[in-house]
């Protein structure tokens, strides 16, 4: 089996959470051996490298790096503290210009063709995140808590993974782009 191969299956489980319990053990082995030289965070993964069409890869990098900068940019006491939270510590303003920023992320990945059902989720996620930090202090506690662009991130990059997993399947063009149900 390629690693090609094992890579297709790996993903299959980690993004279906089905466990085949039909493998032979070498290959259970060395999908074992894939899962221990993948990185850990979502925002390092590399699995969808190999299936995702480059254009597809090119938008996911962005909206990652995105997410990362406005939620996770600074460490500081076990917290990641973003720029999103920081400018958030602004009353009302600051909450606007994290407001349109999450809104341009979203914008970002509306580039890869997504539905709009999958837009809407994003949406909810940041207009959440926009209400929590008008609460005075605490909100602003809760804001740096939720990280809503790491969500939609991660809704994102589901998203693409599941679609393209099942137009391998259905054994389709793996350069076409289509709105596929998931």
């Amino acid at each position: 089996m390629s690693m090609e191969q094992l890579k297709t299956v790996y993903l299959k489980k980690v993004v279906n959470g089905v466990h085949n319990t039909y493998m032979s053990e070498q290959e259970d082995h060395e999908l074992e051996l894939l899962k221990q030289t993948q990185k850990k965070h979502w925002w390092g993964k590399d699995k969808q490298g190999s299936i995702l069409t480059q254009e597809e890869q090119k938008i996911l990098k962005r909206v990652k790096s995105r997410a990362y900068f406005l939620d996770r940019g600074v460490t500081c006491c076990c917290l990641q503290i973003g720029f999103d939270a920081f400018i958030g510590l602004i009353p009302v303003v600051g909450d606007l210009i994290g407001l349109l920023c999450a809104l341009h992320l979203i914008h970002m990945a509306m580039k890869a063709d997504i539905p709009q059902e999958l837009v809407t989720k994003m949406i909810i996620n940041v207009v959440f995140d926009f209400l929590l930090g008008l609460l005075p202090i605490i909100g602003d506690l809760m804001d740096i808590m939720y990280k809503c662009n790491t969500k939609n991130a991660i809704i994102f990059e589901n998203y693409l993974l599941k679609r393209r997993l099942k137009l391998m399947n259905e054994g389709t063009d793996h350069t076409a782009i289509q709105h596929i149900p998931v």
